[in-house]
Parts: structure tokens; C-alpha cells; sequence
């Protein structure tokens, strides 16, 4: 299984549905006599949560697969067999309101535990809680949480929870939730983990983190939701015997053979959350077949009472049957923009809401060890790769609504603008249209020549390049391909389902060309330079990348980059003839997660995005709108900062902020 410390969650093999279980799952639904057909992934909801809390890296809630589903949502008032499903939709003949959206995991295939394949990500969206909440402007809201505080001193996070959430079982929702679940991730990994000690205090309501190192305080507000980001995942009673067997393991063997047997012995399944109780979200699971989850409104939430809804089916379907359904009505909202399901296709009575610049960029990463490496290693290779790119075309060709990224500055436009102001205006410029003459100065200078309508290396080979993705990007790859085979490079492109492209990448990458997320749900510069993150500045995991400094390495045993890059001092500069500086990549973040001013704060936010500038180990192509979609014919949607974060529809349903007309 994909290491969650560096994958958006949802990325992973588990997110994936095969052909064919999806096709299985059509045969069921076919046999129901229920309406739509299912295929495979699509979309582009991406989000990378910063699970720092237990210092196991930066586990992700989120990624690229879009959770959908067909529903009919009508109101026929027929309902299934045990009365759920379609029975009672808005505007139906009973006296309850239903509301329909869509996802794209099979509900039996579903475990809630999070050492286990096959983990729900997006629909935990819909269906539990967050400790807190990160938007789309950087800011941070406290959920679960009523205060925190940090001592610099004694290295500790006190985190006092409110008492405001109930779990479905009527447990209410407490610290020790979130302690048993943490304890079982740093026992597991208790050398690497920043977590020197968790301690629970005042009846279970207070949470003690203690660190090894001192902390960054500007950071540590995003990390309040401890391991795995946001989420409080699950009961207390769900880990805790397993936490309290760690707590007695003495080696690394042992600890592993619990964690295998805590994977294979405590399936979280559907049937097991909804009979225990073991959500907290405001609709509640009462029950599920192969096409859907079918839920009631959670009269223990404390939202409950704003919400004027009574009923949401979550029912599963995927690819062309999102957007028929969407275009034929069947569906009442859900995420990412009508354009991201559709394309140039508009329905009727639907309408795309709540559009903002999202936390995401989509990144052209070079590798450095494939069998191109020679090229790749070359900046002013690098450079050339930029210049005969079009951005504008290759954000312009994405079905969903793109911005091409305009300055390599390796954050967002809105992050760069708050963040760093003037410090980038003598950033190195370069184009967002192809300038093939720029790009084969820049070649030529390097001792590439070309020869008819093909680019050849300084031994007399034509470039060739390896590309691979995963089928999600597709569509941009194929941009990309074509732009520098016209351009005279060689570009051999392998598009791989989810689970064979995180099988290709986890232990080491052997090509030169990717396509990967740049950003992550917190908006905090920080969180786009990550050396252990795949949708940072990707070094490889931890571990390797310590052992490989201390072997005096020069580069990563992952993927061939450099472990210290040295770049001018004065800002602009394009080559290495004045005064330069080195930076260990991963050291000096390292550094920038004890930083304790803001003044510090800024200093590596801007020696980093410098870098990115410079160096230019991958190439922002464009950054994504992001919003939600609703059947405004129906629907009334109040539109507030709420919708600006990941999954901003769901968070809307759960606030009571979708209402029937």
C-alpha cells in the first residue's frame, strides 16, 4: 500500500476502482433495474491535508478521484426495499426531503480503517467531521476544538476539545478520540515520529503533544488536526486496544506484525459504522446497497438543526454516468465545477457555484535518474523544456477551468501575492507561450544541435524522454507530448491506472517526465516546498533521504535529484557567476518547521520559492478553479466562505448552507 506520508490519499491504489469491480458493480445495478451506467475515474478535487500532528509526515485526505454516483433523487416516494433510497426526494409525494449526490466507492468494498486498503478519503468528506478546517485563503477554523496554546518551553500543544459533537452511537466527541487513534500512529513509528509523548488530560476533553524539537507556531495551527490531516476518523474504542499493545512492543518486528494484523483483523466496514455508530457527520448511514448510502439527519449534530434537509442518498457511479446524470437532473449537487463533469456541456437547471482560485497547481516534475536523466539534470535543458511548452494551451486544452501559471514561483498566484509582494518582481520570466527560439538558444548553448526537424544531445543522440502518468492526466500529457514532438524531442508517453503508477513510483522512479499536484489544503507556503511529499518538492521518503546525507550523497536514491542545490544570491540572476549559496533541500526545511517569527517565516518562504525559480525542478503549468455545482431549480444555495475549501459542497450540506425552494 502507498505510504500515506507522501501520496494524496485518494491518489493511491486503494481510491482506484478496477474495470473490473466497477463493471461488476454496473451488473448489479443493471440488475436492479437502477438507472445510469458506471465507469471509471475522473475529475480533478485535489488536496493534500497536513497531517504533521503526530509527526509522521504529511498524510493527505485528499487527491484527484472524483467520488460519484447515479441517484435519482427525484422524489418518486417509491424508496428500495428498506425504505431508503429514492422514496421521498425533494419535491417528491412524502413528507421528508431528500437530496442526491454522487460518489465512486463501492460502499461494501469500504474499510474505515486507515492501516487497511480500500479507505474511503472523499466520502469521509460527507460523512465525519474535521477538527478543523482549512480554506481556500489560508485562513484556519476550529471545529472540534474549543482553544489551543503552545509552550516553547516544555516543546508542548495543549488542545482543549469542545463538547458541541456527538458520535452516531451518542458518544460524545472528545480528545480521546483523536488520542488513540494518534498513539497507534506514533507507537507504530515511534523513532521517526516528531511526537516525543501524547498525554491525555481533564476527563478526556485536553490533548497534550509533546514534541521532540521546538516547534514552528505559525505552522502548528494547521497541524491542531494531528495524524492524517483534518479528520477525527474514529471512535476511541476502534484503536485503542491496539494502541495499548504497541505500548508494549520492543522492536520494530513487532510493531510491524501489529500493524499487519490491525489491517487484517478490524475491518471497518460499512456494516460495522453503521451499526456501531462510528460516524459523527450530520446524516447518518441507516443503510447501503451495492449502488449507494443512504442516510438520516443526525438529530446529536449540532448543526442538525440548521439543516432542513432530512434525508441524502450518496449513490455510486462514475465517468460518462456523472454527466449524463447531471444533465438529466438526477443529481441535486456536489463538488468541483459543472465544467469539470461536462466539459462544454450545460444542463438546464444546474448551475456552477461558489467558484475560487484553488490551493492546487498541476506541476511538470523532472526526474533525474530515467534513462533521460542527461537532459533532465541540464537547468538550462530544464529551461528550454518551459520555452517550447505552450502553458497557455495546455491550461486552455483541460476540460475544467484552469489559469496558466504566469511566474515559476512554486505557490500559488494568491499565496505569492500574499506572501512575498515585490520580493518576486526580478524573478526569472518565463514564457507562458512557446518560444522556440528561446528554447533552442538555450540548447545550443549547452552543445545540443539540431538536425532537420530533430534535437540532438551533446553526443550526437536525439533527445528522448520518458514520460509516464497516471490516466488521470492524460489529458494534459497528451498537450505536453505532442507540443515538444513537434519541438524535435523524442517523447515516449505511458499512461498507467492509479494502482500500477503507484506500484511504478513508490520505491524508486526510473523515467523522466511526470505530472503531479503542487500545493496542499493548508495554503501556507510551507506546505508546496515538502522534501517527503509528492505534491511538494519530492525527494523521496524520509528515511532515505536522511540516511542518503549521511552517506554524503549527492543525490536522491529515489529520483535522482539533488539533495543541495546551490543558486545566486542576488535574486534574478540566471547563472552561477556571482556570489551563490547552497541549500540542503531537506535540512533547511527542516529548519523552517522550528522557525519561531514571523520575520523567519518569510525568509524561507522566500529563499525557497528563489529556488524553485532558478532551479526549476518541475515547471507549474497552471493552477485550478475549484467551486461546487447545485440544481439551483430547486435548490437554494447561500454562498459563503464555507464553499471556498476542499469539498466545499459537502461542508455546505452539513452546515445547513443547501436548502429546498
Amino acid at each position: 500500500m502507498a505510504n500515506p506520508d507522501r501520496y494524496d490519499a485518494i491518489e493511491s491504489a486503494e481510491e482506484f476502482l478496477s474495470r473490473r469491480r466497477m463493471l461488476a458493480a454496473t451488473a448489479a445495478a443493471v440488475g436492479s433495474g437502477f438507472a445510469g451506467c458506471l465507469g471509471g475515474d475522473g475529475g480533478n478535487g485535489n488536496g493534500n491535508g497536513n497531517g504533521n500532528g503526530n509527526g509522521n509526515g504529511n498524510g493527505n485526505d485528499s487527491g484527484n478521484g472524483n467520488d460519484s454516483g447515479n441517484g435519482n433523487g427525484n422524489g418518486n416516494g417509491n424508496g428500495n426495499d428498506s425504505g431508503n433510497g429514492n422514496g421521498n426526494g425533494n419535491g417528491g409525494s412524502g413528507d421528508d426531503t431528500t437530496i442526491t449526490t454522487f460518489m465512486q466507492s463501492i460502499p461494501s468494498e469500504m474499510n474505515f480503517n486507515t492501516w487497511a486498503p480500500s479507505y474511503p478519503w472523499t466520502p469521509t468528506w460527507l460523512l465525519l467531521e474535521p477538527v478543523i478546517r482549512y480554506y481556500a485563503d489560508g485562513s484556519v477554523s476550529l471545529e472540534m476544538i474549543e482553544d489551543w496554546d503552545y509552550d516553547g518551553d516544555s516543546q508542548e500543544v495543549t488542545v482543549h476539545f469542545n463538547d458541541e459533537f456527538t458520535w452516531w452511537n451518542g458518544d460524545q466527541v472528545n480528545a480521546a478520540d483523536k488520542y488513540w487513534y494518534e498513539e497507534t500512529a506514533r507507537l507504530l513509528n515511534p523513532e521517526s515520529s516528531d511526537i516525543a509523548q501524547l498525554t491525555l488530560e481533564n476527563d478526556g476533553q485536553t490533548l497534550v503533544r509533546e514534541y521532540k524539537n521546538q516547534q514552528n507556531p505559525q505552522l502548528l495551527e494547521y497541524a491542531l488536526g494531528g495524524y492524517l490531516g483534518e479528520m477525527m476518523r474514529t471512535h476511541r474504542d476502534s484503536f485503542r486496544p491496539w494502541a495499548e499493545e504497541l505500548q508494549d512492543a520492543s522492536s520494530g518486528e513487532e510493531r510491524t506484525g501489529i500493524q499487519e494484523r490491525m489491517a487484517e483483523e478490524m475491518p471497518l466496514n460499512i456494516q460495522t459504522v453503521m451499526e456501531d455508530g462510528l460516524g459523527n457527520g450530520p446524516f447518518r448511514i441507516v443503510d447501503y446497497n451495492e449502488q449507494g448510502i443512504y442516510c438520516e439527519l443526525h438529530d446529536g449534530h449540532p448543526y442538525s438543526d440548521q439543516i432542513n434537509i432530512d434525508r441524502l442518498d450518496y449513490e455510486l457511479a462514475a465517468d460518462e454516468a456523472v454527466a449524463q446524470n447531471i444533465m438529466g437532473g438526477e443529481y441535486d449537487f456536489g463538488y468541483s465545477t459543472l465544467a469539470n463533469w461536462l466539459g462544454d456541456s450545460t444542463p438546464d437547471n444546474a448551475e456552477t457555484i461558489a467558484e475560487y482560485q484553488d490551493t492546487f497547481m498541476r506541476k511538470l516534475e523532472f526526474q533525474m535518474q530515467g534513462p533521460g536523466s542527461k537532459h533532465t539534470r541540464n537547468l538550462n535543458f530544464r529551461r528550454a523544456v518551459i520555452h517550447a511548452l505552450s502553458l497557455e494551451n495546455i491550461s486552455g486544452n483541460e476540460s475544467s477551468e484552469t489559469t496558466p501559471r504566469t511566474l515559476q514561483t512554486g505557490i500559488t498566484e494568491n499565496v505569492t501575492n500574499e506572501w512575498l509582494g515585490d520580493y518576486v518582481s526580478d524573478f526569472i520570466e518565463y514564457p507562458v507561450q512557446a518560444d522556440e527560439s528561446g528554447a533552442a538558444e538555450l540548447l545550443q548553448e549547452e552543445g545540443y544541435e539540431q538536425d532537420g526537424d530533430a534535437w540532438l544531445g551533446p553526443d550526437g543522440e536525439q533527445v528522448s524522454l520518458e514520460f509516464v502518468i497516471p490516466q488521470r492526466e492524460s489529458n494534459p500529457a497528451r498537450t505536453i507530448t505532442d507540443q515538444l514532438s513537434q519541438f524535435g524531442f523524442e517523447v515516449n508517453l505511458s499512461s498507467l491506472e492509479g494502482a500500477a503508477y503507484n506500484d511504478r513510483t513508490e520505491d524508486s522512479i526510473d523515467f523522466d517526465l511526470s505530472i503531479f499536484s503542487h500545493g496542499s489544503l493548508a495554503a501556507h507556503p510551507s506546505s508546496f516546498f515538502r522534501p517527503t511529499h509528492k505534491a511538494g518538492n519530492d525527494l523521496g521518503e524520509q528515511a532515505v533521504i536522511v540516511d542518503a546525507i549521511e552517506n554524503g550523497e549527492e543525490r536522491s536514491p529515489y529520483n535522482g535529484k539533488e539533495l543541495v542545490v546551490e543558486i545566486p544570491e542576488e535574486v534574478g540572476q540566471e547563472d552561477l557567476s556571482g556570489s551563490t549559496q547552497e541549500i540542503n533541500l531537506y535540512d533547511h526545511y527542516q529548519e523552517w518547521s522550528t522557525a519561531q517569527s514571523d520575520e523567519e517565516n518569510l525568509q524561507f518562504a522566500e529563499t525557497f520559492s528563489w529556488l524553485w525559480n532558478f532551479y526549476l525542478p518541475g515547471i507549474d503549468m497552471y493552477e485550478q478553479i475549484n467551486g461546487s455545482w447545485g440544481k439551483t431549480d430547486e435548490w437554494e444555495f447561500e454562498v459563503n466562505q464555507d464553499w471556498e475549501a476542499y469539498r466545499g459542497a459537502y461542508r455546505a450540506v452539513k452546515r445547513g448552507l443547501i436548502s429546498p425552494q
